[in-house]
């Protein structure tokens, strides 16, 4: 028996004492007219009541903030199915819970089978990085699917006027004659590309874009996980992983972003193809 059920269990049985209680003071009050019974009779309903009345408040108080909460969950689960998303995670980090939005990305990768992947990004290192978390599964998609899967990749240009901008944010401090984690983190995209392209097939299309990618997005056919960008001190920033479903207003406009930006006459070919 859970400490829940032993509680709830104790209040129904202290209510119970209360009323009886009550109803015996109640009772003794309307069946003599001795003073000292009728002063026990008083005592009896005080004691009632004090029992009784406390119990019944709180009782109809849980009632109706489990309504009111319910009401409230339903609203919002309304607006947001409206908006066409299907979860929003807190980051897009793992945690200990099984449920996070890095376990769900990886699993997305592993069972992906045929089609086109979408992904933008300021530099994509988390995900090609052969120490990264989300490495293995692309490589073994890629592998297993036989070309059956292409993905198209978008990160800015080291020649983005944001660039410096964003490093000197990110790295307070750092020695303008040393090059930014930011720039080293993009080359280290290039890189990995071009050997998963060497590997694996021509599968992997990466493009270097001047125009600043505002997002962290993985587009699937049936699913967007979109991730804002902004500057700030720290990379990652910790902002909610929000999952679009195929077909809605916010999977749409992402999508147009980054066809967009792919089709910029400035958006560039690193190899030069």
């Amino acid at each position: 028996m859970t400490p829940a059920v032993v509680h709830q269990k104790f209040l129904y049985l202290c209510a119970a004492l209360g009323f009886g209680v009550l109803v015996s003071g109640l009772a003794v009050g309307l069946l003599t007219e001795s003073r000292v019974w009728a002063l026990s009779a008083v005592v009896l309903e005080s004691l009632g009541s004090a029992v009784l009345f406390p119990i019944l408040v709180s009782f109809s108080y849980d009632r109706l903030k489990e309504k009111w909460l319910g009401d409230e969950v339903w609203r919002i689960f309304n607006e947001l199915s409206d908006a066409g998303i299907s979860r929003v995670y807190k980051d897009r980090e793992t945690s200990p819970r099984r449920d996070n939005a890095q376990t769900r990305l990886s699993e997305e990768f592993r069972s992906f089978e045929n089609g086109e992947i979408l992904m933008m990004g300021v530099s994509l290192r988390v995900f090609f990085n052969p120490l990264g978390p989300f490495y293995r599964d692309i490589e073994t998609m890629l592998r297993e699917t036989g070309g059956r899967v292409r993905i198209r990749a978008v990160v800015c240009d080291p020649a983005n006027p944001d660039v410096p901008v964003r490093a000197a944010i990110e790295e307070a401090g750092r020695s303008p004659e040393h090059t930014s984690q930011l720039e080293r983190d993009i080359e280290s995209t290039r890189v990995t590309v071009a050997g998963l392209r060497a590997t694996m097939g021509p599968h992997v299309d990466l493009r270097l874009a001047t125009a600043a990618p505002y997002c962290t997005t993985v587009i699937f056919p049936h699913v967007c996980y979109y991730s804002p960008n902004l500057l700030a001190p720290k990379a990652p920033v910790g902002l909610p992983m929000i999952l679009f479903r195929s077909g809605a207003h916010g999977y749409r406009m992402i999508q147009a972003s980054f066809e967009y930006v792919w089709q910029l006459p400035s958006t560039r070919d690193p190899a030069g193809r």
